[in-house]
């Protein structure tokens, strides 16, 4: 999909895509541009645009403006649409930065009007964070202004929203400074000031808080006369009331250990957790489990959790590691009641019930908080859960525990990349800013994984001439592995083989063998083929592991390796089992990608259960591509092209021709390796089929030309005319039709005479394709006719293309009826064997078919749907006919600008075919001759 144009007034103008900045030169332009931005998905009126370009407009005004949409449409594309008297930015097909801040503004209202505090200080900072400056900077006019004091206001409301989110989560150190700028450069805020006061009260800065106070009403009375309002007021006692608490006496009996400085996008998290945990009652704790993967961070969410209790729940405060993941025996119930009477100063008696009672009867109607970290499994939480107790009980476990009796809960996953880069820059500098797409790879790298992201920011803080840059490179080399990167004999690895350890032994053969796999998602057939067991037993011991949280089930019968559970599982296999694992992987995949690609060539087309083989493709391409890779890396050659030659009709029926080109330009040196001539003749096609679709066609003329010598050579006659007929296409591409309908009619004879019927309709189709865009539409017609008398050896694909060819004959012949029968069909029967870019070929055929016979809307809509298809798949080879389908039909509609910018789009790609280059440069004609008409009456004389 083409990448979406990025406007921003929330600064200077600033217009981007794909990265890359737009350039809109002239202030008039600039003008323009940014009041339809301001206007988004509105009709603004040419006079209105008038208004917002010039402050004294000139008599050619309207036809400049014509003049100015027109160059910005160039630039911007279909987003700028034509509608009525005047414009409109769509913003469906646009991203607009103050249309994203008001989304992430109503979306942090509604959350905290939930009293979701954590959800709200995040969406109303994302909004915020889209600010680059005073909106519309640097863009002169009363209009202007009047928009950029909206927004302005807009975001100071905002700003004090989000601080008193924050200040309820208690992040009141880290804004004073924010406020303090707030405060002075508006003095005059009430609720800026308050809110100063308020951090600058909880964070012990009574005195601070009180001057403040002092000094906003001085400035209040002097400059308007006026008194401070009931917040100010109320905000100024309960400081006073703060600096005259004394502080508390009151302990609690035992001591939490120190929660981490500060929990990193775990807002969510430790809402749900907090919510959980307050549905403790009088006689029964409120239990939560957390679990996840080793060093996902579930100890600092528990800790922080338990200290953000800690108020609520004054009476006792408890935390014991119960040892159920480490390198010692995990700590029985008896002995951890034992710990933590002792730690209460209670004697333990021997007496295990005895004990389990004194543990009950100490805390029975006590408010405790207790942390249970480390947990091995429920047999060791249940004993020591505080019945009787109005207590929080919060677990930790690697292992998904079994039942606990009114136990919540929560598995952790690892952090998203950008709380990934906020825990990176927390853990070490301002490096982190200076470079932030070395740290998102930084992130990438390890994973989203806590604990890998502090090792690895610990490394770079005590290394301070190194950059993010030369982190990432060294986390790239073998140099340094986020597996091994250590502190204190602390790492990930280390971390990792806990869990790993506590396997049965087929559990971590599975575990072990899953690393190889490529793309670190599989089904259980595939995990069967490394384990060598069945799938059945492969899905059981799979779920044993997602159990223990060292594999992920995201969807059913799919299971995940986070990635340096992959690198560590890879580097546990044995060089005896490494190769027949890969093997047996290699001729699963193999197996399943033959059965799936006979979606392409059935028989029938009405075969129960074809589209499965397409599903298939879809979902397993990126592994498929990373086996190829693979097998041709570890000396699998067979297999490595047995892959890359399986996958390419597929490739050319999806649109993922760039990917089979890498897959058969690595397995091309080893075909010639092998010494098998009719392997290496077919992979010379297979070659030619993709420069054809790339448009590369100097490089598909010799594949073709190479394996015609091969057949040659062999005394292969059959094949020889296979090869013509794929010649007669590349004739065809080439913009050489005539030669392509000649060489069209030779093949024909000479195939119907062998006796080779796929060959001869095959040929047939070609020639009337060419014949058809040479004009030539009566002997087309009598092609494509003599295919389907002669039928098509019932091959679903060669069919929907005869279908589509036969329809656009119909249009042409001016039956209407009969061209849209068949072109519906054609659509139909592709989209059901996944050949989108040619059902989206069709689909914009059908389009202007319909525009043609008078349904403007309807055809309209067809030909944009169609065009959608082919930049969502982003095949270039059906684009451009597509592309030059929808600007033919909106100039049909008078709609001709956005008709030139699809042209012109058309011609400036590199690989248009000359047919196509030849509609580009007819269709940019017609639109510019109803423009200029239109130019011309528009600026005609009015009375």
């Amino acid at each position: 999909m083409a990448n979406p144009v990025e406007f921003g007034i929330l600064g200077p103008l600033a217009v981007a895509s794909g990265g890359q900045t737009i350039v809109v030169s002239g202030l008039r332009a600039q003008r323009a541009l940014a009041a339809l931005v301001v206007h988004a998905g509105q009709l603004v009126s040419i006079d209105l645009l008038v208004e917002y370009v010039w402050d004294d407009p000139p008599p050619t005004a309207r036809q400049q403006i014509h003049t100015l949409v027109y160059r910005l449409r160039r630039q911007i594309g279909a987003a700028l649409a034509t509608t009525g008297g005047g414009y409109r930015l769509d913003p469906a097909g646009a991203r607009i930065d103050v249309a994203e801040f008001d989304a992430a503004v109503r979306r942090g209202r509604a959350l905290a009007a939930d009293d979701d505090r954590p959800g709200a200080a995040r969406e109303l900072r994302a909004a915020l964070g889209l600010w680059r400056g005073r909106p519309l900077e640097g863009l002169p006019g009363e209009r202007f202004a009047t928009h950029a004091t909206r927004l302005e206001e807009q975001r100071l409301a905002v700003l004090e929203e989000c601080a008193e989110a924050e200040l309820g989560l208690g992040r009141h150190r880290a804004l004073i400074p924010e406020l303090q700028a707030l405060a002075a450069e508006h003095p005059l805020r009430e609720r800026a000031a308050a809110l100063l006061i308020t951090a600058l009260s909880r964070d012990g800065r009574q005195a601070d808080a009180i001057r403040h106070y002092h000094a906003v009403v001085a400035t209040l009375r002097d400059e308007l006369g006026v008194e401070p309002g009931p917040r100010l007021r109320e905000t100024y006692v309960e400081a006073l009331r703060e600096a005259e608490r004394p502080e508390s006496t009151a302990a609690a009996q035992g001591r939490l250990p120190r929660a981490p400085r500060r929990l990193v996008g775990r807002d969510g998290e430790l809402r749900r957790l907090l919510d959980a945990a307050r549905d403790a009652t009088r006689l029964r704790p409120a239990v939560v489990v957390v679990d996840g993967m080793a060093g996902v961070g579930k100890s600092a969410l528990a800790l922080t959790a338990a200290h953000a209790l800690a108020a609520e729940f004054p009476d006792v405060h408890l935390h014991i590691d119960l040892q159920g993941h480490s390198q010692r025996a995990p700590v029985a119930p008896h002995d951890a009641l034992g710990v933590l009477l002792r730690r209460l100063g209670r004697r333990a008696p021997d007496d295990p019930d005895e004990r389990a009672e004194a543990w009950r009867e100490h805390l029975r109607g006590r408010r405790a908080v207790l942390v249970l970290d480390n947990a091995g499994g429920a047999a060791q939480v249940e004993p020591l859960l505080p019945h009787g107790s109005p207590s929080v009980v919060l677990v930790t476990s690697r292992t998904r525990l079994g039942p606990i009796d009114g136990a919540a809960g929560l598995s952790l996953e690892p952090l998203d990349p950008a709380a990934g880069v906020e825990l990176l820059r927390d853990t070490t500098d301002e490096r982190v800013d200076a470079d932030p797409e070395g740290a998102s790879d930084v992130v990438r790298r390890c994973g989203g994984l806590p604990l890998a992201i502090r090792l690895v920011g610990h490394r770079l803080q005590h290394r301070p001439r190194w950059t993010i840059g030369m982190l990432s490179d060294q986390l790239a080399s073998a140099e340094l592995a986020p597996l091994d990167v250590s502190a204190e004999k602390q790492s990930v690895a280390a971390a990792f083989e806990v869990s790993y350890r506590q396997l049965t032994e087929p559990d971590r053969r599975l575990f072990r063998r899953l690393g190889l796999h490529p793309a670190g998602t599989s089904a259980a057939e595939a995990a069967a083929a490394l384990a060598g067991v069945e799938p059945d037993e492969a899905g059981r011991r799979l779920e044993d592991l997602v159990e223990v949280n060292l594999v992920q089930a995201d969807t059913p019968g799919r299971y995940r390796l986070h990635d340096l559970l992959r690198a560590y599982s890879a580097s546990l296999v044995g060089d005896d089992e490494r190769r027949p694992a890969l093997d047996r992987m290699f001729a699963h995949y193999q197996a399943a990608l033959d059965h799936a690609g006979r979606h392409l060539e059935i028989v029938g087309v009405d075969e129960p259960g074809t589209t499965d083989g397409a599903a298939w493709v879809v979902e397993h391409w990126a592994t498929i591509v990373a086996l190829t890779e693979l097998a041709a890396q570890v000396g699998a050659n067979r297999e490595a092209v047995a892959l890359a030659r399986l996958a390419w009709p597929s490739a050319r029926v999806f649109g993922y021709c760039a990917d089979a080109l890498r897959m058969l330009e690595w397995v091309h040196p080893i075909v010639d390796s092998l010494g098998d001539d009719l392997l290496a003749a077919m992979t010379e096609r297979n070659l030619a089929g993709i420069y054809l679709h790339l448009g590369r066609f100097a490089a598909c003329r010799a594949s073709l030309r190479r394996a015609e010598e091969i057949y040659r050579r062999l005394g292969e006659d059959r094949l020889v005319r296979e090869v013509e007929v794929n010649r007669i296409t590349l004739l065809r591409m080439e913009g050489r039709q005539a030669e392509a309908v000649e060489l069209a009619g030779r093949v024909e004879a000479a195939t119907g005479a062998a006796g080779e019927h796929r060959s001869r309709q095959l040929a047939l189709a070609a020639g009337g394709a060419a014949a058809f865009e040479l004009g030539l539409i009566e002997p087309a017609g009598e092609m494509f006719d003599r295919i389907v008398q002669a039928g098509l050896d019932n091959k679903a694909a060669n069919f929907s293309i005869a279908l589509d060819w036969l329809g656009r004959v119909e249009a042409a012949r001016d039956h209407p009826a009969a061209a849209g029968l068949l072109l519906v069909w054609s659509i139909h029967l592709k989209q059901r064997h996944g050949n989108l870019g040619g059902a989206a070929e069709a689909l914009a055929a059908y389009g202007k078919l319909m525009a043609r016979q008078g349904h403007h809307a309807e055809g309209l809509r067809l030909a944009r749907a169609a065009h959608e298809q082919v930049l969502r798949i982003g095949d270039g080879h059906f684009e451009t006919s597509v592309a030059n389908d929808l600007g033919e039909v909106l100039t049909m509609l008078g709609l001709a600008e956005e008709a030139a910018a699809t042209h012109e789009g058309v011609l400036r790609r590199a690989d248009v075919r000359p047919y196509e280059r030849s509609r580009a440069e007819a269709g940019l004609a017609a639109a510019r001759t109803v423009l200029a008409r239109a130019a011309d009456n528009d600026s005609g004389p009015r009375h």
